[in-house]
């Protein structure tokens, strides 16, 4: 047998092995009568091996559903004046408490939205840093948030900001990286968390992100010119339940009519540097200081090494570290941003409310309810 047939025969043995196999796998899959395969509807929520916060009925945390009676001082005929009601609470000089609902990638945005909808927390920071960035989860969980709603307080939804994996290390990567905001924003989100902002040119270009290119009557132009553009109106207005969101859908406090709440993680040592020239760039809202990143970067490996709770109290009392946490609230409170964080180092809670405590993730109704109580809120919670 010369080599050519040889070669020939042992292909097509190949071949016939293959085609074999591939009909004994076919020949595992049931079919219903018309031919199609059966799907089970089984998602990564039915692993017996699934990691994550969501799940088909048990993503929302039990801790996060109102047990408590409202604050003494609660207005019971209050009525809402604006859409984002974290603008509206730092109106009113009270802390927007929050919740943060990271997606895992599990099909459940609408259901986890609707049980959200009636949490006790003000806001809910939609996690997409670290979290699963799913900007199609996010749209099902704003739908759900409406249709679970209003709050008790007669908002259409709580306030819901974006923390998105764009980082403020220079313009030229946060211009490559606007969409995201856009998208977030398209999507009915009040706002965007920017993490690691280092940059003041990064800075100027996610609020440029969050703007779009008219600027409204009364307001001041900005440096850059905004970039959202025509028709990711559509399905934000839907949300908000506002026929006016062009011309509400703007960066609060520079324009007082907006909705808009965007802000700015300065979570590393070089953002330290900049805190003055970032906390004034127009259009910012909100902050905060990032305090795990930032001992990662100012305190290095001290930060994190093995040691006992005694230890780590003493290396997060380190005074390089916290000097500069108290820098970035020094920048924030001077240039009247709403501070997501306590106040000084070992203030209480009631100390960080006096020293400009205005945004903070609150899991724990009792120690919320008391805050709100100190702090003499109207509004229902």
């Amino acid at each position: 047998m010369d080599i050519k047939k040889r070669d020939f025969l042992t292909g097509t043995m190949v071949v016939g092995a293959g085609l074999a196999a591939a009909a004994g796998a076919q020949a595992a899959v049931t079919h219903d009568p018309k031919g199609v395969p059966k799907a089970t509807g089984k998602t990564m929520l039915d692993s017996p091996n699934y990691i994550g916060t969501a799940s088909k009925g048990g993503g929302f945390n039990k801790n996060w559903a109102r047990q408590l009676p409202q604050v003494s001082t609660t207005d019971p005929n209050y009525k809402p004046r604006r859409i984002n009601k974290a603008i509206e609470l730092w109106e009113d000089n009270q802390v927007a408490f929050y919740h943060v609902y990271a997606p895992s990638g599990g099909p459940d945005g609408y259901e986890e939205g609707k049980r959200m909808s009636q949490t006790f927390a003000d806001a809910i920071n939609y996690e997409m840093e670290n979290g699963c960035m799913d900007f199609s989860n996010l749209r099902n969980f704003m739908q759900g948030l409406v249709d679970g709603g209003p709050t008790p307080s007669g908002h259409r939804t709580p306030m819901v900001f974006v923390t998105l994996p764009a980082v403020g290390f220079d313009g030229p990567s946060m211009r490559a990286n606007a969409w995201q905001i856009q998208q977030a924003l398209a999507a009915g989100a009040h706002g965007c968390l920017i993490c690691e902002m280092h940059s003041p040119e990064a800075g100027e270009i996610a609020i440029s992100a969050a703007r779009y290119k008219f600027t409204l009557p009364g307001v001041t132009e900005y440096p850059i010119e905004g970039s959202r553009g025509a028709g990711s109106q559509y399905y934000a207005q839907h949300i908000w339940g506002a026929k006016n969101y062009l011309e509400i859908a703007d960066c609060w406090p520079a324009n007082p009519k907006g909705e808009i709440s965007m802000g700015f993680k300065l979570e590393n040592r070089h953002a330290v540097e900049n805190a003055e020239e970032l906390m004034a760039i127009r259009g910012l809202a909100f902050a905060e200081p990032g305090p795990s990143d930032n001992s990662w970067s100012i305190l290095g490996y001290d930060a994190i090494r093995p040691m006992s709770r005694e230890e780590r109290m003493k290396v997060l009392s380190t005074p390089i570290y916290v000097d500069s946490l108290e820098r970035v609230r020094q920048a924030a409170m001077k240039n009247h941003i709403m501070w997501l964080g306590t106040g000084k180092h070992g203030a209480t809670m009631n100390e960080s409310y006096d020293q400009g405590m205005r945004m903070l993730p609150g899991d724990n109704e009792e120690v919320v309810r008391a805050s709100r109580e100190y702090s003499k809120r109207k509004m229902p919670a």
